[in-house]
């Protein structure tokens, strides 16, 4: 009767074990399961009230960016303005001022408790676009003999300078968005590109502006100005076939087939003719700035529209993932009272001293697998065969740390030995044999282009004069200035090797031969502009003599036959006066 007892009461004290065991971890998990709903829900929040705050911002930045256009207009006509060249100029001032206005309220507490700095910011940003308008009313309202092209280029620079502030001041926005929707990568990213290539675009357009007012031929500083500008409208073009590339749907849609056609076909092959005739002429363009706004300012609307695309596309993600995060917060809630109450009833069908055990080890087990850190293992804690089966599994844990730790220090001293034969031990530049095999490597790589391969020898003047005067010591030191003008000269994509001595060599791309002289002749300037203090605190010059040998790819062959054609070059050089640069003809 006593032995019988005292089992109920076993088996008592041990399911309330089990249920306090399961209970707590499962409450956790329930808890943790809440939070995650609930901070999935306000991430989703954020998200939202940050794109709000982008597309408010991207709005702005257009409105003040079309500014320029009846700007632009207004200063290059005929004195006195038309009038209807001043409306169109106010009502695009009182577009640019409700979308600055309603982007302030965003940032307005209590709607943004954090938004202090972004609303200064912009109200100083406001303040400066008042500035920029009145410097650009001065000059509309003067006779137009009396502007000079540095006054309206400063005019309208003051318009241009005004977007990237605005850029700025939505960074945290784009920042949080990124950091809470998925879909970010694939839509937020291609309308910040549009928008930034809406800027571009007006960017493109008023530098003709200073031209088309003076009614004067376009100068090299104005053709500068708009290869720059060019040349970034080509550059975001890319980024956007980039980053469209995983959607297909976009990039087949209507509006980004239109911006194609109409933007980067018929709008930059129009400013193509315009620039053309006002290149040509000496009265500069047979267009005004109005009849240039008025053809290519409709033509850019394709990036505004395949720019809001983006954005209603980014927006609907952003509300069905907070709808699905709401869904989420009511199921978890819903699933957690179902939960606990299926466990109080399956809590009779576990024991707590076979299942939580093999639990245990099962992680630590996976744990050691991984090399991730294992729990502590709970030797002595258990009885019989699970407390073997843990004393197994902290030894198997202490032989895995230590295989890794050896592992880790071969791996170590594999990478340092790979280095130090690779090395020159005194300069920090690649050796010779180093030298050798990068230039097989290029060869397998240089396939079907048509630059040039060129080949630099260069060595250090009169270095045994050096060592003999100053000591080896200063012959060292001079070694390694060398060696830093050679880091600070070449790019990281060129090979510059020690090869002997005194002697150093470069392998470099270039897409003519003439541009890799060019280059030859920096890194003779730069060494003979250097100084090298001596042991003794004197302080003596450098010159080097170059050999420049270039190849086309089809005429490439061993590492020797360049080595051995700079060498001769070098020779000239030495023989020729030293401190020069030799070259030799294109093979």
């Amino acid at each position: 009767m006593l032995r019988s007892r005292f089992s109920i009461k076993s088996l008592e004290r041990y399911f309330l074990l089990l249920a306090a065991g399961v209970l707590l971890p499962m409450s956790v998990l329930t808890a943790i399961l809440l939070i995650q709903s609930r901070a999935a829900y306000l991430s989703t929040t954020d998200a939202l009230r940050a794109f709000q705050e982008v597309r408010a911002t991207l709005l702005a930045m257009e409105r003040v960016s079309a500014e320029r256009g009846p700007m632009n207009a207004a200063l290059g006509s005929t004195r006195p303005v038309n009038q209807r060249l001043l409306d169109a100029l106010q009502a695009a001032r009182v577009r640019s001022d409700t979308s600055i206005a309603n982007l302030l309220a965003l940032y307005r507490a209590p709607r943004h408790p954090d938004g202090a700095r972004e609303f200064n910011n912009i109200q100083r940003i406001r303040y400066a676009l008042l500035q920029a308008r009145a410097d650009a009313d001065a000059l509309i309202m003067s006779p137009r003999a009396t502007m000079s092209g540095q006054r309206v280029l400063e005019a309208v620079d003051g318009m241009v300078a005004l977007v990237p502030a605005l850029q700025l001041t939505m960074a945290d926005s784009v920042r949080v968005v990124v950091q809470h929707e998925l879909d970010a990568p694939h839509l937020l990213t291609p309308a910040l590109l549009a928008s930034d290539l809406r800027e571009q675009a007006g960017l493109l357009g008023s530098t003709f502006t200073p031209a088309l007012t003076k009614q004067r031929r376009l100068t090299e500083t104005d053709q500068f100005r708009m290869e720059r500008v060019l040349g970034r409208i080509d550059q975001l073009r890319d980024l956007l076939e980039a980053r469209l590339a995983p959607r297909p749907d976009l990039r087949a849609s209507r509006l980004y087939a239109e911006m194609r056609s109409l933007y980067f076909g018929e709008a930059l092959r129009y400013l193509a003719r315009v620039r053309d005739t006002a290149a040509l002429r000496p009265e500069g363009a047979d267009v005004t700035a109005a009849e240039l706004a008025a053809t290519y300012v409709p033509l850019m609307q394709t990036i505004t529209q395949f720019r809001d695309l983006m954005l209603d596309e980014m927006e609907q993600s952003i509300h069905a993932h907070r709808t699905e995060a709401i869904r989420l917060l009511v199921t978890t809630l819903v699933a957690a009272a179902a939960l606990t109450a299926a466990l109080m009833l399956a809590l009779r069908q576990f024991r707590r001293r076979v299942i939580r055990p093999f639990v245990q080890a099962t992680r630590i087990i996976g744990a050691i697998a991984d090399g991730t850190t294992a729990a502590p293992i709970p030797v002595g804690k258990y009885r019989g065969e699970v407390d073997g089966m843990f004393a197994a599994l902290s030894v198997l844990k202490d032989n895995a740390a230590a295989r890794r730790q050896v592992e880790r220090e071969r791996d170590r001293l594999i990478v340092d030995l790979a280095v130090m034969a690779e090395t020159d031990f005194l300069t920090g530049l690649l050796n010779r044999r180093a030298f050798e095999s990068r230039f097989e490597q290029t060869l397998e790589q240089w396939r079907g282009s048509h630059a040039v391969l060129a080949f630099i020898l260069f060595d250090i003047d009169d270095f045994k004069g050096i060592n003999d005067t100053y000591g080896h010591a200063s012959g060292d030191a001079a070694l390694k200035v060398v060696a830093d003008l050679c880091r600070q000269t070449w790019r990281h994509s060129d090979v510059v090797a020690r090869v002997g001595g005194e002697e150093f060599a470069v392998l470099c791309h270039a897409p003519t031969s003439d541009q890799a002289v060019d280059a030859a002749e920096r890194m003779r300037l730069r060494i003979a502009q250097a100084s090298v203090r001596a042991e003794g605190g004197a302080v003596f010059a450098l010159t080097a003599s170059f050999g420049v040998a270039c190849v086309q790819w089809r005429h490439a062959t061993a590492a020797e036959t360049l080595f051995r054609r700079a060498d001769e070059l070098l020779y000239r050089a030495k023989t020729g006066g030293k401190n020069r640069v030799v070259r030799g003809d294109v093979v």
